[in-house]
């Protein structure tokens, strides 16, 4: 089932989260109220995973609330998983290499 074009479906389980349609200013602070609760999962000290295989779009406001994420999470990691548009975009702009705990597996 693919999402209404504009409209970001959610699904988290501890602290995994799962992403389908577009993540954009409007749909962006959803993102950042998932992230951190994945983000204080358990005892909060393990790999967050966000999986962007339903991901059609990222733009910059969804992007500024992974390097927040990426930022709280200090040495912990970001996993970004899946590749598709989202992870195009992380490589493009260098982010695994700006904050090295953003990791990508595809």
């Amino acid at each position: 089932m693919e999402p209404e074009p504009g409209l970001l479906q959610v699904r988290r389980r501890g602290a995994v989260v799962t992403l389908a349609g577009e993540v954009d200013l409007t749909t962006s602070d959803l993102l950042r109220s998932e992230l951190a609760l994945a983000c204080a999962f358990g005892d909060g000290s393990g790999d967050v995973v966000i999986d962007f295989t339903e991901l059609t779009f990222i733009g910059s406001s969804g992007l500024h609330v992974l390097i927040e994420a990426a930022t709280a999470l200090g040495k912990r990691r970001l996993v970004l998983l899946g590749g598709g548009w989202a992870v195009y975009v992380v490589n493009l702009l260098g982010l695994t290499l700006r904050y090295p705990n953003i990791v990508v597996e595809e």
